[in-house]
């Protein structure tokens, strides 16, 4: 009777501990067909959007080298409209690649590298509160945190030669994480930097073979123990794709799990997509700068999916 119990037991601690959740996501590839979207064009002043965010019933965005160092509000209802422009009074735009959110902080990542020459990567924050809704206009003050990484020896100028460009983080867990756009072998690698002002290195978590380059992110709780995390980029050639892989939110490396992979299209057909934001752990939009790709051209656009 004891050994039938222990067998009885074994078999279901197998079961306990090889079981995941049904939600989680399995590996496949899929096309933008599979699913249903909706595509919607974007004001000319969004026309090289690279950051975006998603906060109530509105994004916010912004436009990426050489731009105005501003934030654009923006409605979720076609045709779009810009409602609030927010400025960085005590920042520049040398090369604005991306955005994130916590509860109480909006994040703005001045680090695009594309010659792999910069020694000033940095990321700006302010608090969301400061944000008055009711005004078209305003400006805010921030705080500024500056990293390198202690990986890079070579700062000379390398065109789409290298690996230490940079358009992807997001927050989570008290820290932000970085995702490597990698010219020279198209990875990634992960990387976290801690909320404090002044100079830190980057730390070194993970690198994954990604097969395109990382060009926006973001992050969604599923529950207390698991959580959604959204890529997406493009490859030289032109084809643009969508990753999602779930991860336990108390792991550390969070990119050696099942994905799916999403062909959203060829880049003169969707545009140059920079921008990712969770709507719900359902459905996620993306952004896209205008683009002439081969005999085709693409207005900026902003499309969301529903992954159900």
């Amino acid at each position: 009777m004891k050994t039938i119990n222990l067998i009885y037991s074994l078999l279901g601690l197998v079961l306990v501990t090889s079981c995941e959740p049904a939600f989680l996501l399995k590996e496949q590839s899929r096309k933008l067909s599979d699913y249903s979207s909706v595509s919607y064009d974007l004001p000319n002043k969004l026309e090289e959007i690279s950051g975006l965010e998603k906060i109530g019933d509105e994004f916010y965005g912004f436009n990426d080298s050489g731009g105005a160092a501003e934030i654009y509000k923006f409605t979720s209802k076609n045709p779009i409209e810009i409602t609030q422009t927010i400025k960085l009074s005590n920042a520049s735009n040398v090369d604005w690649e991306e955005m994130a959110m916590s509860d109480k902080h909006l994040f703005v990542g001045d680090f695009g590298n594309n010659l792999g020459m910069r020694s000033d990567l940095k990321v700006y924050y302010f608090p969301r509160k400061n944000i008055n809704t009711s005004l078209k206009e305003q400006s805010v003050v921030v705080d500024t945190i500056e990293f390198f990484y202690p990986e890079q020896e070579d700062y000379s100028k390398q065109v789409y030669n290298h690996n230490f460009d940079l358009e992807s983080m997001v927050y989570f867990n008290e820290k932000l994480h970085l995702f490597t756009k990698e010219w020279g072998s198209f990875k990634t690698k992960h990387y976290t930097i801690d909320l404090v002002k002044g100079k830190q290195p980057a730390w070194l978590v993970e690198d994954y073979d990604l097969k395109f380059l990382a060009t926006g992110t973001d992050v969604i709780e599923l529950n207390d123990k698991y959580a959604r995390l959204g890529m997406v980029g493009y490859t030289t050639d032109g084809d643009v794709y969508m990753m999602l892989t779930d991860f336990k939110s108390s792991a550390k490396e969070w990119l050696n799990n099942p994905k799916t992979i999403i062909h959203l299209g060829e880049a003169g057909d969707v545009g140059q997509v920079e921008g990712i934001a969770f709507i719900d752990q359902d459905n996620v939009c993306y952004s896209a700068e205008a683009i002439t790709w081969e005999d085709k051209s693409r207005k900026q656009n902003l499309t969301c999916i529903s992954l159900k």
